[in-house]
């Protein structure tokens, strides 16, 4: 009996060493016949750097001797020559009349708003997009610190939200407020006196100090030249009390990195990001770059929009795009070099079958490529299937 044992022990041993080994082989070349796929899709990159410095206008600062005086041009408007910017009053008493009359000429705007929202009650939709348009209004002046305006938009956008809140409308009170409008302004006191502009411009009362600053400075701008400008905020002195920037042109100098800075060439575009200072971005032109200086250079850019809207900025940090690139999304695994060291391909599945494709490859970086969109019927498309990884690919593979 024993030696029967034995070898019944024997046989079943070696019946589980041959599974065993058999299990062991056919998960072997599963693993190492595995493959992964993924589909691509289309992609947009922007490469870009960091840049820090100060904007640069031509401006003119107003000046007046008067000790009383009421503002009327609006922050970001465009005067004329000879036009009205503000009223220079002799006594405090008639500095409080204007303040009273701009006061209800507020309340006017904001009764007849009610009044107008009252009659078109039952046009949701024109409501629902003035109330949206106010709201961006409110948030961008917000975000880029100019309060002047808020009191009109703030009047604006609560005559549409409360509406139904029970305040008072009618006809007769905005009559009223119009008559002691009328009344405030026929005894206006002859002392007062308009000032003028000798040039035209637009409009600001925002003054930082840096208003003795013209483009002239940037002739030559080092980084460290560019630093000290930063560092020499003057006093604008007591009777300023606005500037008139002159020209629409105006200038970003900023310090960026030697290697940000030669992705740039002088007369080519770049995008400028703001930030929350402004919403979206403005496009402008190298206009200089200087040597570099322990690493870094002075990038100038020139731009011609958007100046009303920046006239609080200053001292900013922007972010700068380079270059877009638009195409299909690949991972960098899934990119194969062929022998002859130049064509790029990836083996996408068709039919249960591998299929080369040859791309070409306009961004690359270390997780993933981006490969340019063709025309051509049998290039790589956007829902396309490809091989990340595998073994023994091949073109025409017919895959399980």
């Amino acid at each position: 009996m024993r030696r029967t044992d034995t070898v019944t022990k024997i046989i079943v041993c070696l019946l589980f060493i041959a599974v065993a080994g058999y299990i062991g082989v056919y998960f072997y070349n599963s693993a190492s016949d595995r493959m992964v796929t993924t589909g691509v899709t289309t992609a947009t990159v922007t490469t870009g750097g960091t840049a820090a410095g100060i904007i640069i206008r031509e401006e003119m600062i107003l000046r007046s001797s008067e000790k009383y005086i009421d503002i009327t041009a609006e922050n970001g408007s465009r005067v004329g020559f000879g036009q009205t910017v503000a009223t220079a009053m002799n006594s405090e008493q008639a500095l409080q009349r204007s303040e009273r009359i701009n006061e209800l000429e507020l309340e006017i705007s904001r009764l007849s708003a009610l009044l107008g929202s009252i009659e078109t009650a039952n046009d949701i939709t024109s409501r629902d997009k003035s109330i949206s348009s106010l709201l961006l209004s409110l948030t961008s002046s917000v975000s880029r610190g100019e309060l002047d305006n808020l009191d009109s938009v703030c009047l604006n956008l609560s005559s549409l939200l409360f509406t139904d809140s029970g305040v008072v409308a009618t006809e007769s009170e905005l009559n009223l407020r119009k008559s002691e409008l009328a009344a405030l302004k026929s005894s206006l006191d002859t002392g007062t006196r308009s000032i003028t502009t000798d040039t035209p411009g637009v409009f600001s009362k925002s003054l930082d100090g840096y208003e003795y600053l013209s483009p002239d400075i940037l002739e030559g701008i080092t980084p460290t030249k560019l630093n000290e400008i930063i560092n020499s905020e003057v006093e604008s002195g007591d009777d300023a009390f606005g500037k008139l920037v002159t020209d629409y042109r105006w200038y970003f100098a900023a310090i960026m990195s030697f290697d940000n800075a030669a992705q740039l060439k002088v007369g080519s575009s770049a995008q400028l990001d703001f930030g929350r200072f402004y919403s979206g971005t403005i496009r402008a032109q190298v206009y200089s770059i200087s040597d570099p200086e322990a690493g870094d250079c002075v990038v100038v850019f020139r731009c011609t929009s958007a100046l009303a809207d920046t006239l609080s900025m200053r001292t900013v940090s922007a972010e700068v795009a380079f270059d877009t690139y638009q195409g299909i999304r690949v991972p960098s695994q899934a990119v194969h070099l062929d022998e002859d060291g130049e064509t790029f391909y990836v083996y996408a599945v068709t039919a249960m079958q591998l299929e080369r494709k040859n791309v070409e490859v306009i961004y690359s970086d270390s997780d993933y490529i981006i490969v340019s969109r063709s025309a051509n019927p049998n290039s790589l498309r956007e829902g396309n299937t490809i091989v990340v990884s595998g073994n023994d690919l091949y073109e025409g593979k017919v895959l399980k």
